[in-house]
């Protein structure tokens, strides 16, 4: 290890066992390419307030510049032996481009770096979460042109209820809420407008560097307001935290009808998704929205988890703080991969028309239609529903459903012909769906 961050002070050098359990650089080096941004509008800041040379910010911004790429080219290995990302690249940095490096860190503390790189980070986040979103919308969208107009059971209490086309499902169940939760991501770019950069260790710096010069060149809308909030708070972290949360619950629901309607028979998956047993040779198996349904609960315990790591912290950077990033990565990386599976899934989830006629048939699913159509004739609610429920008790009796209804059984009950035009489940759903039109 390095000594850019210990001094005689410190008290001599650190134990490499806790060395080794408390650096955060196996997390936080995917932060390396925004620490870079940072650090170049940082070194940009210095350069007006005079305190590099144009030609010491031109070698600083060159290196800085080429190292991501040159990273991930696997031409340069950052120092293992490191706290973070933030000491491995100014560590690479002294023996990359020599002492001027040592000029880098002036006006500036690692508390406003990683509370700077986290935004940069989950402004990244926010704008791949939005255009993966978009992508399973359009999914949604080319599935609802293929299967949109398939009339299917809408279930209550998990149980066939009212005929609905199955454009209504899928725009209820999945393209409807994640579009509420892409709506909240515009919260999320509010919480990460101000740059904490310039807000130093938490009451800023006293050298003449002009914060609402970095936070222009990194694209953020001003320079922090209160230094000892900018380093310490992480509201924009909980919330996308939240977000990513609330969208999982949403696909877990979405994921959960489908389980159930592949159990029931009424929806078929394709080969490419559907897994098989171990043992029984005849299984097909809907693990890919299972396993969607599961994550959802991984989403809640990171929530969790970063709520109780902020609970009782005072204001200011603690290092407790390091968890976040961890917490963060995780939410945003697990409902990404959810987003792309559900798109997926899509391709190969077909509704079998005939089998989903049977089962409104056999739920007797247009109870409600004829239900309304009496009340639509003069009679009472009340008075219809009872009707009607005798009829579906009466139907039953004798092995027989409400489609296999006749004029002579309407007639024995006291009820019009003219409730025969109400038996087509299929007929239903569309009238039901009519004025949902989009």
């Amino acid at each position: 290890m390095t000594a850019i961050a210990r001094t005689a002070a410190t008290g001599g050098a650190l134990d490499p066992r806790f060395l080794r359990w408390q650096t955060s650089l196996p997390i936080d080096r995917r932060l390396l390419s925004v620490d870079c941004q940072g650090s170049i509008a940082h070194v940009e800041g210095q350069r007006r307030a005079g305190l590099l040379s144009d030609e010491e910010a031109r070698v600083l911004t060159g290196a800085l510049e080429q190292l991501p790429a040159r990273v991930a080219a696997g031409e340069v290995t950052l120092p293992e032996d490191e706290e973070d990302v933030h000491m491995a690249i100014e560590a690479w940095l002294h023996a990359e481009v020599g002492p001027v490096a040592s000029k880098l860190h002036a006006g500036r503390s690692r508390n406003d770096q990683v509370a700077t790189d986290l935004k940069l980070w989950s402004r990244d986040a926010v704008a791949t979460l939005r255009a993966t979103s978009e992508t399973l919308a359009r999914a949604a969208a080319a599935w609802i042109e293929r299967h949109g107009e398939t009339a299917m059971p809408a279930y209550t209490h998990r149980q066939v209820a009212i005929p609905v086309l199955a454009r209504i499902w899928i725009e209820g169940g999945l393209l409807d809420p994640i579009a509420r939760d892409l709506e909240l991501l515009g919260a999320v770019d509010r919480e990460l407008a101000l740059s904490p950069l310039g807000a130093g260790a938490v009451g800023g710096t006293t050298l003449p560097i002009d914060p609402a010069v970095t936070a222009a060149a990194m694209g953020f809308s001003g320079p922090p307001r209160n230094p000892i909030d900018a380093v310490g708070q992480r509201d924009h972290a909980l919330l996308l935290v939240f977000v990513c949360t609330r969208a999982a619950l949403h696909l877990a629901r979405f994921s959960a009808d489908v389980v159930e309607l592949c159990a029931d028979g009424l929806f078929k998956l394709g080969g490419a998704i559907a897994c098989g047993s171990s043992m029984m040779p005849h299984k097909r198996n809907p693990d890919l929205f299972e396993l969607v349904r599961g994550q959802a609960a991984l989403r809640q315990g990171e929530l969790v988890a970063l709520l109780t790591t902020f609970h009782g912290l005072g204001n200011g950077y603690h290092r407790d703080l390091q968890q976040d990033k961890q917490v963060l990565f995780s939410a945003v990386d697990g409902l990404l991969g959810c987003l792309e599976m559900i798109a997926l899934g899509l391709e190969h989830l077909t509704p079998d028309a005939d089998a989903c006629r049977r089962s409104l048939a056999m739920g007797d699913a247009v109870a409600t239609d004829l239900a309304e159509a009496l009340v639509a004739g003069g009679m009472a609610f009340r008075d219809a529903y009872q009707h009607v429920g005798r009829l579906v008790a009466g139907q039953r009796a004798r092995g027989q459903r409400l489609v296999d209804l006749t004029a002579e059984t309407l007639a024995e009950a006291g009820l019009p012909a003219s409730l025969l035009t109400c038996l087509d489940p299929v007929e239903s759903a569309r009238r039901r769906s009519r004025r949902y039109a989009r």
